[in-house]
């Protein structure tokens, strides 16, 4: 579990491809200089994985011939499909380039002095006053839900009932995801699931505790929450975020939330790293002809430490479980009574 994000690793990484990633070009053609080094990057990794699970005692090969069926039994672990994804992610050519393309420009705005876009650090008490903020990123949002190929957006996966896309960040090497799905549950409940802090660890096994920090709720400037969680393949997560909620928004019956870092003072717990969200938001709207349906916009940018070609190849894997992890949580919460 800790492998792919021990320091060690993600240094490996980090001076690999600031070594070569200046051969690399955005464009279509793939030229054959770009084999070799895919070639050492591929044997790199697998000789610093395999190495690393052998000492935990793990034969590589027959976990990657067991997954596949595993992922198929009735009794899989959730997040079964997220591993496979994220190993899989290492041998991926395009995953690669994207990556290399995305560190050379990384480390070109790093070299102009531009660190890139810090407004998800802007808290509420700001100059510009709570309701300005609010106002811009629900404007942010209009902006990137109504946006299509000619503003860069680009699918990346189709499973019917919803829709991944992906949108370059010139500031950083992490893509922002966009998602339109179809979920079993009405907009009010929905909303009112995702955007409680107080019910959070009732329905969600990956967050261990949920609390809040401070803001004066739903009716002014949201809450600070902070949560502690065991996501797939990392160490512990920690979570500063604002929630803000904004009813009869975009239009009359619908909602949206906005979800953002919020600045803290004090560090993280030891061996935790503190998640960075660029943006986290959500708009859910009725579905037309059956409001018992909600349809979801969720826009992500979000760091939770891993190397950016693994959370870009794993982004639409992310989009789907956290559909489905509302839909069983609307479930459960109704068994326990709404409690």
């Amino acid at each position: 579990d800790e492998v792919l994000t021990e320091p060690a690793f993600v240094e490996t990484l980090k001076d690999f491809t600031a070594k070569h990633c200046e051969t690399f070009e955005s464009t279509e053609e793939n030229k054959l200089e770009y084999t070799p080094i895919f070639e050492s990057y591929a044997k790199l990794v697998d000789e610093y994985v395999d190495q690393r699970l052998v000492e935990k005692g793990i034969d590589l090969q027959w976990f990657m011939n067991v997954l596949p069926d595993h992922m198929e039994a009735d009794d899989a672990h959730p997040r079964t499909g997220a591993v496979l994804e994220l190993l899989s992610s290492f041998d991926d050519f395009h995953a690669f380039k994207d990556m290399m393309i995305q560190q050379k420009k990384a480390l070109a705005l790093e070299a102009a002095g531009n660190g890139g876009d810090d407004d998800h650090t802007k808290s509420l008490g700001d100059d510009m006053g709570a309701l300005a903020l609010i106002k811009e990123k629900l404007e942010l949002t209009r902006i990137l839900e109504e946006g299509g190929e000619a503003e860069g957006w680009t699918l990346i996966a189709d499973k019917g009932w919803i829709q991944t896309f992906k949108k370059r960040d010139p500031n950083s090497p992490i893509n922002l995801t966009r998602c339109f799905a179809t979920a079993n549950v009405p907009p009010d409940e929905l909303m009112r699931i995702f955007m409680d802090p107080f019910t959070k660890t009732k329905w969600d096994d990956d967050v261990t505790t949920c609390e809040v920090l401070g803001g004066e709720g739903f009716e002014k400037d949201g809450f600070i929450v902070r949560q502690v969680a065991k996501m797939p393949l990392m160490n512990q997560r920690e979570m500063i975020w604002r929630w803000i909620w904004v009813k009869d928004h975009p239009e009359p019956g619908s909602h949206t939330g906005i979800v953002h870092s919020e600045p803290w003072d004090e560090p993280p717990p030891p061996n935790t790293f503190r998640a960075v969200a660029k943006i986290g938001n959500v708009i859910v709207r009725p579905l037309k002809d059956d409001p018992s349906k909600s349809r979801m916009t969720m826009f992500a940018h979000m760091d939770f430490g891993l190397p950016a070609f693994i959370a870009n190849h794993t982004s639409s894997n992310w989009m789907v479980r956290n559909v489905l992890k509302l839909e069983a949580a609307y479930k459960t919460l109704q068994l326990q009574g709404g409690k």
